[in-house]
């Protein structure tokens, strides 16, 4: 019964993925093409949580992605499906931890080969564990990895890592097909200093232009795999002429049907290996015409045939590792931590804060929201969930701040808070009160470990080191004595909760006053 439905389900999904008036088993046009593509992928290659679907129901992973990709391959030929990520592999996952090809993750690049990837653009979390790691990856990757804005420091001419190639022309029969990569421009603020000391981040726009005007003349089709964010996106469209499709990443959209912003087509799928963008085309005059697009939920129940035998075993393979060592039982929660967007702090927040706080025997915790990926679920607890939460191999550091600076912290959450951001730091060992006078938010009754705090003390702060590395972005001073306490976060909130259950810290640190 399995079978016949996950038959039914390709059918439909091949009629939507081509002209209306043609039979969704007919073999493609002499000019048609159909692209698949992904991105965020985050170091996810099994199913994970859906939480825009009833009941959030684990979906994805590389044995669906696989499976739709060698059904479309069986109806419509093998050089006929392309198949694009738009960057951020690394980290997400425990998948990390473990090195492949000399690079932190490197087991991604086996995933990404194993499913026929063409081509992946260069994203920002691909320089988590540092350039060197970064240049192992790309240099070890049998799939070409684009991108034309980041170049080496020193020598524009040079790509930022052996192996990164700005564009490549992919022939598909008679058709020739021209990709080229694009990564963030806000690539500074996410890549540590030591990294980006040896890169020269070139404008997205400009590079677009020169790659448009190198591929156009000698291909049929152009194609920006960008890892810039889907309003980024929006404005290279408006501000390239000659790019007819960009395969997008970074932001975590899911695109349901492709924008249309000055004749480029966007298109993006989501993250975490979750869904999978279907597009089908035309090919005529260099433009992409008698578009159809599906951007599928990758139900594992419901897959239109098996994945190859290489990614079940590859699959199989790195769960059975992971599991053996992420999923013992360590301690539990006994309601959830959500880490969700309450225009200011979250319950996991506060608990990230007080875990940094705890670790260093601080007198106040500082904690980013950007750098918890994922809520803590009630019931019994183990490391992996505490890696999904906190994926990132950041060390608890402590550093010294005088009063009147917390201050200034906290009227600039104040701030950002009435602006609606949902990015700002939340604290540990600080209870405060704020209203406004004169349109200008006011601090009221300030205080550290119950105490009232005096504008002139030094305090003793922890945070994780990426934000002790991007102070001038987060604090808009220079930590003083900044030194690691010999822990990543990850390692602290263990220790915390071995120790016994997760109480949820539910009293807001900071509240307004009418």
């Amino acid at each position: 019964m399995r079978t016949q439905l996950s038959r039914l389900a390709l059918v439909v999904l091949l009629a939507a993925c081509r002209p209306p008036a043609a039979s969704p088993t007919a073999p493609l046009g002499p000019t048609e093409i159909v692209i698949a593509h992904t991105n965020d992928l985050h170091a996810h290659f099994r199913p994970s949580a859906a939480p825009w679907l009833p009941g959030s129901p684990e979906i994805g992973g590389f044995r669906a992605i696989d499976a739709w990709i060698d059904a479309l391959e069986r109806v419509h030929g093998k050089d006929r499906v392309l198949y694009f990520d738009a960057g951020d592999l690394l980290t997400g996952t425990p998948l990390m931890e473990y090195r492949v090809r000399g690079s932190d993750g490197g087991a991604m690049l086996d995933f990404l080969e194993a499913t026929g990837c063409d081509a992946w653009a260069l994203g920002n979390h691909e320089l988590d564990r540092g350039w060197e790691n970064t240049a192992a990856l790309v240099s070890s990757s049998r799939v070409p990895v684009l991108s034309a804005n980041v170049r080496a420091a020193g020598d524009p001419g040079a790509p930022g890592f052996p192996g990164l190639r700005p564009s490549i022309i992919l022939q598909v029969e008679d058709l020739r097909i021209g990709v080229f990569g694009l990564t963030t421009e806000k690539l500074e603020g996410l890549a540590s200093p030591e990294t980006m000391a040896r890169l020269d981040l070139r404008s997205a726009i400009e590079s677009a232009r020169e790659q448009v005007e190198i591929l156009e003349p000698d291909v049929d089709l152009v194609v920006a795999l960008t890892h810039n964010g889907v309003e980024e996106d929006r404005r290279l469209a408006a501000a390239v002429e000659g790019i007819d499709l960009i395969v997008g990443g970074h932001s975590h959209s899911s695109l349901t049907e492709p924008e249309e912003v000055a004749g480029t087509l966007i298109v993006q799928a989501g993250s975490h290996a979750r869904q999978l963008g279907l597009l089908r085309g035309r090919l005529d005059d260099g433009r992409i015409k008698d578009v159809s697009y599906t951007l599928v939920d990758l139900d594992p129940i419901a897959l239109p045939g098996p994945a190859s035998p290489d990614v079940i075993a590859l699959v199989d393979q790195w769960s059975a590792r992971i599991d053996d060592k992420y999923r013992s039982p360590i301690g539990e929660a006994p309601v959830a931590l959500s880490r969700r967007d309450q225009n200011g702090e979250t319950e996991l927040g506060r608990w990230a804060s007080d875990v940094v706080r705890i670790a260093a025997k601080a007198d106040v915790g500082i904690y980013n929201g950007g750098g918890i990926r994922a809520d803590l679920p009630a019931g019994v607890l183990n490391l992996n969930h505490l890696y999904e939460v906190f994926p990132f191999d950041n060390e608890v550091v402590v550093f010294e701040a005088r009063g009147d600076e917390i201050v200034g912290l906290l009227i600039e959450n104040v701030m950002q808070r009435n602006k609606g951001w949902g990015g700002i730091l939340v604290y540990s060992g600080l209870q405060w009160g704020w209203t406004r006078r004169m349109d200008v938010p006011e601090l009221v009754d300030v205080r550290v470990g119950g105490e009232p705090l005096d504008p002139s003390r030094t305090y003793t702060v922890a945070t994780n080191s990426y934000v002790a590395e991007q102070w001038a972005k987060f604090l808009n001073f220079e930590p003083r004595n900044l030194k690691g306490v010999g822990t990543t976060v990850r390692m602290a909130a263990e220790e915390l909760v071995r120790t016994g259950p997760v109480l949820t810290p539910t009293q807001a640190r900071g509240s307004r006053i009418p």
